[in-house]
């Protein structure tokens, strides 16, 4: 004391508040006081100030400098720890004065080792203790858990910070949002993609490969905060999940990448929202930006010819896998596979022709009955949108478009079939010209060999196809036969309708191995009836 003025309180809290220079000051003002006691602590002081990195413990200490406790405790954070004695309950009352009194002695392994004999005041060894006391030492009622999160910030373990806070429901929303700015400034511990633990527990992993620092799960912890989020926040799940590709050395690996697309992916596909993300086709064919084409490096994606290729491809070949016929439409269409969207609709089309186009139904339209409508509609427009677009037109497979249209007239044959107007019917399924119906059995060799060249969409279905076919024939030369008028002109026509029969069947004896065995015999009661 000087003057009822405790000098060395005085000091400790302004070096405890940072105001080493205003310390140094107040030092050299009381310097001739202060030397009376502790004759090197002026000029140590000084140095300390001007070049703290240099002066390491060699501050002189004795009986008399620990007396005072704020004396005892200056000299310890001056000393980097060359006062053993603990802090005075008087100098530490908080947690926060703990810390700061731990950390201010923190001294790494190499300047310890070039001062040897002195305390081993690690960093590490503090982080060790901490993690030692846990949550208990600090908050033992449990009623501040924001306290032992604050210790494990300020002691640098961020990872075991986060992870503790992500335990407790209240502030799970807060945890992800450190951790992402933690990653931003390259301060988490982050398992590669190639690393990545497969256990679904905790968050935080033991790493055999970083020095004993436990690392932080940080993209399974974002994945799991996007995907809780509500369908109407979708635009706040993508932005998260483009936080994955955060690391701690500042780059991105292709494994951070490829988790990042594929996470995306998942949540738009179980979202089916497209258009707004990754583009749609105006209705004067021009292509709309989607939302993610601004983020495409943080997707480790160079050029939109690539994004086409990569995350729309996928989610195209994973719809048309799952039968999600419209987004499989839109999203090749996306992509510029225009052919790629002409071949699923024809294996749509086949699919649906050969499950339903021979079962009975009272309806009119099969599409009606069946659901082939929806697959009908969409093929007839987007083959008409290809057509008025000459960009597209001209790189169009003309075998893709054959088989769409073939498919499509095979459809309005059988639909016509149904409703009885059987003569609308023939004139159908002639302009397909997949059947020998011109009468001449000759004939019936070519469209045999012809078929081998046919896409299997319309190969599969040709005992459906026939089988309607030959019953149109029969029906119209029942017609025929009944009406009560026998001229020349009704012979004649009864003549071709027989023709056209007999032809229908050499053409399906020639195929008999692609179609059901009891096809042919059907095929042959018709023929005997009309003969």
């Amino acid at each position: 004391m000087f003057n009822d003025e405790a000098i060395w309180a005085h000091m400790y809290t302004l070096y405890r508040c940072g105001f080493k220079q205003e310390l140094l000051k107040y030092a050299l003002d009381m310097e001739d006081i202060i030397t009376d006691s502790d004759p090197g602590f002026v000029a140590h002081l000084k140095g300390f100030c001007d070049q703290a990195a240099a002066i390491r413990s060699d501050i002189p200490v004795t009986a008399a400098s620990l007396e005072d406790p704020y004396k005892a405790a200056l000299y310890k954070v001056l000393g980097r720890g060359n006062v053993s004695k603990k802090a005075a309950a008087e100098v530490v009352q908080t947690t926060e004065d703990y810390l700061w009194s731990s950390l201010a002695v923190v001294r790494d392994a190499e300047q310890i080792a070039a001062a040897t004999g002195h305390p081993r005041n690690t960093l590490e060894s503090l982080q060790a203790l901490m993690l030692k006391y846990g949550p208990g030492h600090f908050d033992p009622n449990g009623n501040n858990p924001l306290l032992y999160f604050r210790v494990l910030l300020l002691c640098g373990l961020f990872e075991n910070a986060v992870d503790f806070l992500l335990q407790n429901d209240r502030f799970q929303i807060e945890a992800v949002h450190i951790a992402i700015a933690l990653a931003f400034y390259g301060l988490l511990n982050i398992p590669s993609a190639e690393t990545m633990p497969s256990s679904f527990g905790s968050y935080l992993v033991a790493a055999d490969n970083s020095g004993g620092r436990a690392m932080l799960d940080f993209s399974r912890m974002v994945i799991h905060y996007a995907r809780a989020l509500p369908d109407t926040a979708t635009d706040d799940a993508v932005n998260y999940l483009l936080l994955l590709t955060l690391s701690t050395q500042g780059t991105c690996d292709a494994g951070q990448h490829s988790l990042c697309q594929q996470a995306i992916e998942r949540i738009l596909y179980e979202r089916s929202d497209y258009a707004r993300y990754l583009g749609d086709i105006q209705s004067d064919g021009t292509r709309k930006r989607g939302m993610l084409e601004r983020f495409l490096p943080l997707l480790g994606i160079s050029s939109n010819e690539q994004f086409a290729q990569t995350i729309i491809r996928r989610l195209a070949d994973r719809s048309r896998d799952e039968g999600r016929l419209a987004d499989t439409v839109l999203l090749y269409n996306l992509a510029e596979r225009y052919n790629t969207v002409l071949n699923v609709l024809g294996k749509q089309l086949g699919e649906l022709l050969y499950t339903h186009g021979g079962s009975n139904s009272n309806a009119d339209n099969i599409g009606d009955a069946y659901g082939l409508d929806d697959v009908e509609g969409v093929a007839r427009a987007v083959l008409e949108h290809y057509k008025q677009r000459e960009h597209i037109a001209r790189v169009l497979d003309d075998r893709a478009v054959t088989t769409c249209n073939t498919l499509l007239t095979i459809v309005d044959f059988l639909n016509c079939h149904r409703r009885g107007a059987y003569e609308e019917a023939l004139e159908m399924i002639e302009r397909t010209q997949l059947l020998p119906l011109g009468g001449d059995v000759s004939l019936a060799s070519q469209h045999a060999e012809r078929v081998r060249s046919l896409d299997d969409s319309i190969t599969r279905n040709f005992s459906l196809i026939l089988l309607a076919a030959m019953d149109t024939l029969s029906r119209l030369y029942a017609g025929l036969r009944e009406s009560p008028f026998m001229d020349a002109v009704k012979q004649a026509n009864l003549q071709t309708l027989r023709r056209k029969a007999r032809s229908l069947m050499v053409f399906a004896g020639m195929i008999q191995f692609r179609m059901p065995s009891d096809t042919y015999a059907k095929l042959n009661r018709m023929d005997v009836f009309m003969n």
